[in-house]
């Protein structure tokens, strides 16, 4: 029986032995391969940061590139704003030429119109002569101008005599007239002592205007004017101005007591 342990004791020994230089070999293989991948991945990670450190460039490249695009950018906007301007100025300038062009065409046509003893190079003291005789001419018509006002006052001081000569004619006509008014008694009322004569406005009458009643050549009497209406003129008969006891009658004469002096 110890025998029989002694062998399973020294199979299991065995087996054990085979095992563990089995599992010794096994783990120097995998230690093997674990430094082997080791290796391995640490060139990989050598490798991802070079790619990591390039891409780092790359992006640092793009950024510089993007920069340089963007100023190349603004440099060539900048540069069609000054071709615009460029064009602009152009098309400005070629109508400014244009027109000078047309210009000298049309001075050249009057320069062409000029009386031949005109010449281009006596031109400046041509208009300077020109200049002068206006001055000269402007001189004689102001004082033309004097003149002209002078005689207007002249004329002006001759329509003012003329104007109150007439004023003054007009003024003894229509004293005249007044003076030379003759109307008649239309009636006679001896209870209220009032006559209506025939005589207007137009005639000069005016309240209190005193008149004297005729009959042939004798004086009948006196009245004064009262009211003048229309065509139709009331005067009152002056009480003591009645002589020698005389009665005013319809168809009487009547006339001015006082004539107006011119």
């Amino acid at each position: 029986m110890t025998k029989v342990l002694f062998i399973l004791s020294a199979v299991v020994i065995l087996v054990a032995s085979f095992f563990a230089y089995q599992n010794g070999r096994e783990f120097a293989t995998v230690r093997t391969n674990i430094a082997s991948l080791s290796t391995q991945l640490q060139t990989e990670v050598n490798a991802d940061k070079k790619v990591i450190a390039e891409v780092g460039q790359l992006v640092a490249d793009i950024g510089r590139v993007q920069g340089e695009l963007d100023v190349e950018a603004e440099k060539l906007k900048a540069q069609k704003n000054k071709l615009a301007n460029a064009e602009s100025e152009s098309v400005r300038t070629q109508e400014e030429l244009d027109v000078k062009v047309k210009q000298q065409q049309k001075l050249a046509d009057d320069l062409a119109k000029l009386p031949k003893d005109v010449k281009v190079e006596t031109l400046a003291e041509d208009i300077a002569k020109l200049k002068k005789d206006k001055i000269e001419y402007e001189a004689q018509a102001e004082a033309k101008a004097k003149e002209v006002v002078a005689e207007e006052e002249k004329v002006a001081g001759v329509q003012r005599r003329l104007d109150d000569v007439v004023r003054k004619i007009e003024e003894r006509r229509k004293n005249f007239d007044r003076n030379s008014l003759t109307s008649r008694v239309l009636a006679v009322n001896h209870d209220w002592g009032f006559v209506i004569i025939d005589a207007d406005k137009s005639a000069g009458l005016t309240q209190d205007t005193k008149m004297i009643v005729t009959r042939g050549l004798q004086t009948v009497g006196k009245i004064s004017v009262m009211n003048v209406d229309g065509a139709r003129t009331m005067a009152s008969i002056v009480p003591d101005a009645v002589t020698n006891g005389q009665v005013i009658m319809p168809g009487d004469r009547v006339i001015l007591e006082n004539l107006v002096r011119n």
